[in-house]
């Protein structure tokens, strides 16, 4: 049962959200209703936002945002979004935790169980493993999140699908330079340019980060470079072209506290991570392609793309190297001349990483090698999805996509191994959509699957090379029904999901010691049950308002922990983003609410539950020239100096499970725009 103080504030957020109903203009930013013939790119199919028979999310950023929020990490851009769940750890060694209706929320490093997407580049892998590294949150234009189960459209670790993409518009500005600096020693500099003319469109970053961080031996570098191309040559043929680079030379890992030390000393970092100079160096670069060509019969179009990631992570227990090498090719035809969609196509997917992990001292690496190994994904998939309109009001959908999994595993130590494990799924999927004025009602059956990772199956209690033959995929089924549309005489938008998903032969991560590494088995089910909602308006050119809440009750079904709610996954949360334009000033707040939420399997710790409010300041751009404008901006984090766990560090062993929010801080500083 939720707390008085929680219910208190969803009741209040309803409120909000009825009240949203009676009036509305919409801001740059918001969706509008002459947006719903855009296709959703997450979906990587022809499908659009007025037919969609399932919960979706689509965010524009207007340049205001663009110019004023810093965005060092993705949680400052989806925390007003339903649905999804970024917890920003305060440490570039982990980057930032994400789930999507608590699918993903196991995860130790990186990102699991979600697929996530960077200008149609995939950042997960075959393995299910999504690296957000390379990521620019500031770069980011457009945000699309598919929020229930979507093997159909990606198979392995689709329990939801983000995707972001960087391409500015055709008529954006020429070129832009932006730089800021604040608290904790952090400067940013990032320089970015667009080019368009007739049938070709160039465009790109580069930016450069660093900081000393808000906790001892927290440091990091990063640079992030990207560069695209999106030339038509005929009236039926187009390409694009685009690559990314990042390197990040410098990722101190501090560890994280137990309650005490979250209490009394938050910035302390580990004595063994110090020590020991836990952290993260890694460069990693990709590039991908695509053609489109159309036919009198339909549209075909044809992806390649490929990775290259280079990483040594010391850490207390060994010093582990790893090189990756990642790519894959999708190709879709979408048939044009049947009186009902068609689409259908493959997928192939390959990944080889080359492992090694030594013992670790002061800091560099041991020459007492404990695993070393070349690891192999490969994942064939085909697929298919249909849309059916019954009448203008109606349409029925359907999909359904079949992968085959196989890892193997090279010994390079000369030892007997247990080496391959082989995983097949069918996904199948079913929708429904009816609308009705300016709104939509759906309703839809999905599925997913997440097979464990090349790093999960290695991690083996016994220890050695090879891969653990005990732990097997985890399946989700859901069912989602909801609402949505336009208010077009208040021109504003909204949406509420309610929806229901059992997650079978979970994924549960362990420890066996002290800043030891993360095992894992499988362990019953989980329900999850949840209502999602938003409200996104601007009733008066002086104010306007974003708002999201969400409600979630996911617990174990079975097993040694039934009834248990999962931990890492927060039941209640409120975004909400106020903005205030008194002549040439623009004053936005950010309230982010999340209530308590369990840190391990057996609910015997918890986080507080916490209200963060950011302040943000800038203008409208100062003319300084017939083609160069500044637009100077300030941002207050943390305003009320609250002290809370950001994330934890689930199941951890010896009680070190909170991950530190930093304290009250600020940067500023401008953005030059040159037309």
């Amino acid at each position: 049962m939720l707390s008085k103080k929680v219910f208190s504030l969803f009741t209040f957020s309803f409120y909000l959200l009825l009240c949203g109903s009676s009036s509305a203009q919409t801001s740059s930013d918001t969706l509008r209703a002459d947006l719903e013939q855009i296709t959703i790119q997450a979906a990587y199919s022809p499908i659009t936002i007025g037919n969609a028979p399932m919960a979706f999310s689509y965010r524009l950023r207007s340049q205001d945002d663009l110019g004023s929020r810093t965005a060092a990490t993705l949680d400052d851009l989806t925390f007003s979004i339903p649905g999804i769940n970024v917890q920003n750890r305060e440490n570039y060694a982990l980057g930032e935790r994400l789930s999507i209706r608590g699918l993903g929320w196991r995860s130790p490093f990186g990102v699991r169980g979600v697929q996530v997407l960077l200008d149609d580049l995939p950042l997960t892998v075959a393995d299910g493993q999504s690296i957000m590294n390379m990521i620019d949150p500031a770069m980011v234009r457009r945000i699309e999140l598919l929020r229930g189960p979507s093997a159909t459209f990606w198979g392995n670790s689709s329990g939801g699908v983000l995707y972001l993409s960087t391409v500015p518009n055709r008529d954006d500005p020429f070129l832009s330079f932006r730089t800021y600096g604040g608290s904790y020693e952090t400067l940013k500099q990032e320089v970015r340019f667009n080019h368009s003319s007739k049938g070709t469109h160039l465009y790109g970053y580069s930016t450069l980060f660093q900081t000393d961080g808000y906790r001892d031996h927290s440091a990091a570098q990063l640079f992030r470079g990207s560069l695209g191309l999106d030339q038509v040559l005929n009236d039926k043929t187009r390409i694009k072209i685009n690559g990314n680079y990042t390197t990040m030379p410098k990722a101190q890992h501090p560890g994280a506290l137990t309650e005490s030390m979250l209490e009394n000393s938050p910035r302390e970092a580990r004595q063994n991570f110090e020590s020991s100079r836990a952290g993260k160096e890694f460069q990693q670069a990709m590039a991908g392609a695509s053609v489109l060509r159309e036919f009198d019969s339909g549209i075909m179009e044809f992806s390649l793309h490929g990775t290259y990631r280079d990483l040594e992570n010391p850490l207390p227990f060994g010093f582990i190297g790893l090189k990756r090498f990642a790519g894959g090719a999708r190709g879709t035809y979408s048939f044009s001349s049947l009186p009902f969609e068609l689409d259908t196509g493959f997928e192939l997917k390959i990944q080889q990483d080359d492992r090694l992990e030594t013992n670790i001292i002061n800091g560099e690496r041991g020459n007492d090698v404990i695993v070393e190994q070349t690891e192999d994904v490969n994942n064939r998939s085909i697929f298919m999805r249909s849309s059916i309109p019954i009448s203008d009001r109606l349409t029925l959908s359907g999909g359904a996509r079949a992968d085959w999994i196989r890892y193997e595993s090279t010994d390079d130590l000369g030892e007997d191994l247990e080496g391959n494990r082989e995983f097949f799924s069918l996904n199948p999927s079913a929708g429904i959509s009816y609308r009705f004025g300016s709104s939509q009602m759906f309703a839809n059956f999905s599925t997913s699957f997440e097979t464990p990772t090349t790093t999960e199956l290695v991690n083996r209690p016994g220890g050695g090379n090879g891969f653990n033959q005990n732990v097997d995929p985890e399946k989700a089924i859901s069912l989602e029904a909801g609402i949505r549309g336009s208010l077009q005489s208040l021109n504003g938008r909204y949406d509420v999901t309610v929806y229901r998903m059992q997650v079978e032969d979970i994924l549960l991560g362990f420890q066996t010691e002290t800043g030891g590494p993360v095992f894992f088995r499988n362990e019953g089910e989980t329900n999850h049950y949840g209502i999602e909602s938003s409200i996104r308006f601007n009733p008066d050119p002086l104010y306007s308002l974003d708002l999201m809440a969400n409600v979630l009750r996911a617990a174990f079904n079975g097993g040694e922990f039934d009834g248990n709610n999962l931990p890492g996954v927060p039941t209640f949360k409120v975004g909400a983003i106020a903005t205030l334009r008194p002549g040439s000033q623009i004053v936005s707040a950010d309230f982010r609410f999340t209530d308590r939420y369990a840190a391990d399997s057996a609910n015997e710790n918890w986080t507080d539950s916490f209200l963060v409010t950011n302040l943000r300041w800038s203008t409208t751009p100062l003319t300084l020239g017939d083609k160069l404008s500044l637009k100077p901006f300030v941002n207050l984090t943390n305003i009320f100096d609250t002290r809370y766990a950001t994330s934890v560090n689930i199941n951890a062993f010896g009680g070190f499970f909170f991950e530190p929010g930093a304290a009250r801080s600020f940067n500023g500083g401008f953005k030059l725009t040159f037309q």
